[in-house]
């Protein structure tokens, strides 16, 4: 999928800053989205995950 210029670029420079690949960052906006608009639920973090404690 082609975007407009103006946000393939952001789209590259979120990709370089966060070292994610294009179709990982499309994922996480998208899902992130999703989630957001509550048309999927929140992902529920691990109490082991690597998150926990830091907020």
């Amino acid at each position: 999928m082609i975007f407009d210029d103006d946000i393939e670029l952001a789209l590259a420079l979120a990709c370089e800053e966060l070292q994610m690949t294009r179709d990982e960052m499309i994922r996480l906006i998208l899902r992130e989205w999703l989630e957001q608009y509550g048309f999927i639920p929140f992902r529920q973090l691990d109490e082991g995950s690597d998150t926990e404690g830091s907020a």
